[in-house]
Order: C-alpha cells, then structure tokens, then sequence
C-alpha cells in the first residue's frame, strides 16, 4: 500500500507513545515524474519535476526543524536497493528531541506553505519512527 499521510491510527499511536526522549525519523520517499500543482498555484504548468517540489518541502521544513530543535542528519538520492525490493528516490533521516517537537513542526506558521510542496511532489513514502539504542 501506498501513503502520502499518516492515518489517524497512527498519528494517535506516534503522539501517545510513552517515550519521551529523543527520536529520529527515516523517510523512504518516491516522488512523481512532474510536480502536480493546483492550478491556483504559481508553480502550476512550470515544468518542475516532483524531485523539485519535494526539495522546496524539505527545505522550508528543515528550517522550521531547527526552531524546535531538530535536525537533518542524513538527505540523500537513493542509488539503488542492495537488499530488498525498495526503488526509493531519497531517503531523509530527521533527529528531534522528542515527539512533541516534531508535532511543533506540523503546526508551525510556516508549515502549510512548505507542505503545498510536499504535495505537490510527492508520490509515497515510508516513514519509520526510531529511539536510540543507548541514552543521548
């Protein structure tokens, strides 16, 4: 199955979990041949590829990122699946302190102009949610 969003079920599940440390979060994603605007958008019918829109997301959404704390650590194209089946154009790993920075992110000012891109962009992805293995 592919995703775009979280269900609810999960959402819930992420927001409620009981750790409350530190977590990172590792993005598969695959993005659409050409970027798909609303014709209401400025962007519509300019010729971007998804790849394009979707870097204009992760950019805006790194900078929101560090106003809760978080961090990129790791962007990158993917090159080709070694183990597996995956066909993944980037994988993007995030760092934040706790659940409730990243939820900070969904909710910044500047979030549902960042996430148009993502949209616009973005074909599916995986998201997997991780803890460290040792404290810090």
């Amino acid at each position: 199955m592919t995703s775009r969003q979280p269900t609810a079920d999960q959402f819930r599940a992420f927001r409620d979990d009981p750790h409350d440390g530190p977590v990172a979060q590792v993005n598969l994603l695959k993005f659409r041949p050409h970027a798909e605007y609303p014709e209401t958008a400025r962007e519509h019918g300019d010729g971007s590829t998804g790849y394009e829109a979707y870097a204009r997301y992760a950019d805006l959404f790194e900078e929101m990122m560090k106003d809760v704390g978080g961090q990129c650590i790791f962007r990158g194209d993917g090159e080709r699946s070694f183990i597996g089946e995956g066909d993944w154009d980037m994988v993007w790993i995030n760092w934040f302190p706790n659940r409730q920075a990243f939820i900070a992110t969904l909710n910044h000012d500047n979030y549902q102009e960042a996430h148009r891109h993502r949209e616009a962009g973005l074909d599916h992805q995986e998201l997997i949610v991780t803890r460290p293995l040792t404290p810090g």
